[in-house]
């Protein structure tokens, strides 16, 4: 008697598609990112000393900026306004560095240092290292605005003078 062969079924395995890499990164990444550029924005707009051009990429049109030892500083205009008077007394650079994002829906905020660099006309020069916490919101289309920005120096406020009796 003859030995049959064993036949073999071959058989193609279909691999399932890898769901995870088509999968849209998570929120926070899509925001962190946005942040990020919207900062490397603000900051290639102040070098220039472009107020106009900072405030039209980084801001909300109902934004507030909250500076220090300043009252709020509500809408666009305004917020431009302030920032090309803090150019022309004397600015020559910032670095910013947002440490903490962390968004919840449409909104999302960030935390950051900054060093300020000034000069001022007839002044010694001057760098100011600081923090700051930016919120943001989600527009309709999915871009990220600046809706209110408050700063504040880590140096010590000089003491007011005491008169003396």
């Amino acid at each position: 008697m003859a030995k049959k062969k064993k036949k073999t079924a071959s058989r193609t395995v279909k691999k399932a598609p890898n769901k995870a890499a088509k999968r849209p990164a998570p929120a926070r990444a899509r925001a962190a990112d946005a942040i990020r550029r919207l900062d490397a924005e603000f900051m290639k707009a102040a070098d220039a000393r472009n107020a106009g051009a900072l405030v039209k990429a980084f801001y909300a049109a109902d934004a507030v900026l909250m500076p220090p030892n300043h009252p709020i500083v509500e809408g666009r205009a305004n917020i431009q306004g302030f920032l090309q008077g803090l150019m022309d007394s004397g600015f020559t650079g910032i670095k910013l560095e947002t440490t903490t994002v962390v968004d919840a829906g449409d909104l999302a905020y960030g935390r950051g240092r900054y060093t300020l660099s000034m000069a001022p006309p007839g002044g010694a020069p001057v760098q100011d290292v600081g923090k700051y916490i930016v919120t943001y919101r989600r527009q309709a289309d999915g871009t990220w605005w600046a809706v209110a920005d408050i700063f504040n120096s880590d140096q010590a406020q000089e003491a007011p003078a005491v008169p003396s009796h």
